[in-house]
């Protein structure tokens, strides 16, 4: 499995830690993942007048198929966390998916 990150700042010790915690515990839920993409974006609407915020996204590769979850909160871990959960329900629905067949 690989995994990359790409976002607009360094990646502090703090959400690296978290985001190791997270991705191990994706594999526990399904463990063949071929790859992990994470993007952290900071939007800026303030000209729309909405609210700013830092999204996540998280693209799993399994095989045959690529799942995907974002969200966007007031920090990155906590988008990041809320996209971990999202992405461990489809991982859980797909795993479900493949069994019934």
């Amino acid at each position: 499995m690989t995994t990359q990150v790409n976002a607009p700042f360094t990646i502090g010790d703090g959400l690296q830690a978290l985001m190791d915690e997270k991705l191990d515990k994706l594999t526990t839920y399904f463990e063949k993942i071929e790859d992990i993409t994470i993007f952290f974006r900071d939007h800026d609407h303030r000209a729309q007048s909405t609210p700013t915020g830092n999204s996540a996204e998280i693209r799993v590769l399994v095989p045959g198929q690529t799942l995907y979850a974002e969200e966007t909160s007031e920090s990155y871990e906590k988008s990041f966390i809320a996209a971990a959960e999202k992405m461990r329900k489809q991982l859980l629905k797909y795993k479900e998916q493949l069994n019934m067949h």
